[in-house]
């Protein structure tokens, strides 16, 4: 082979080996949940602790919509948007659905701002919760709210606030 031909292989190599390397990095990238992308870098769910300053994180910034679609139980999330979907009578399902999350994010910032307690005792859990974990469920406590405990379950590889009121 000459000098052009073995330069032509190597690229070639090169661009197919970096192709298959983006289609994985794609495949493990979580899909998209009402039009929310997730930010592993912003709101990092690897850990209980990391997952629970994430969703501290998102009250302190008002994102209850992205905690809604990447932070909590999706399960919890889509029997709402389930429930609520079915108030809608015309249209296509994905538009109902949207309807619907977004009536789970007004009637879930109502609930936090009439009760403002509750955020500010998720902010306590996330600056020093101690954390009985297993395999897909972990128990936040905390000395400073003893009558409380923050429940996460673990979904794949990411942790989500479950909604058990303690």
């Amino acid at each position: 082979m000459n000098h052009l031909t073995r330069c032509c292989v190597i690229l070639l190599l090169a661009i197919l080996l970096t192709g298959l390397s983006a289609a994985q990095d794609e495949k493990k990238k979580p899909p998209q949940r009402f039009g929310f992308d997730v930010d592993e870098t912003t709101f990092p769910q690897q850990k209980p602790a990391d997952a629970m300053k994430s969703i501290a994180r998102a009250l302190e910034r008002k994102k209850v919509d992205y905690l809604l679609a990447h932070l909590s139980d999706p399960l919890y999330v889509d029997y709402w948007v389930d429930q609520y979907k079915k108030d809608f009578t015309a249209g296509k399902d994905e538009g109902k659905r949207l309807l619907a999350f977004d009536r789970l994010v007004r009637e879930t910032n109502e609930y936090f701002l009439n009760d403002p307690l509750i955020a500010k005792d998720l902010r306590v859990f996330a600056a020093d919760a101690k954390w009985d974990e297993s395999d897909d469920l972990a128990v936040g406590t905390t000395e400073k709210v003893p009558v409380r405990k923050v429940y996460l379950r673990k979904f794949g590889d990411r942790w989500f606030l479950e909604n058990q009121q303690q």
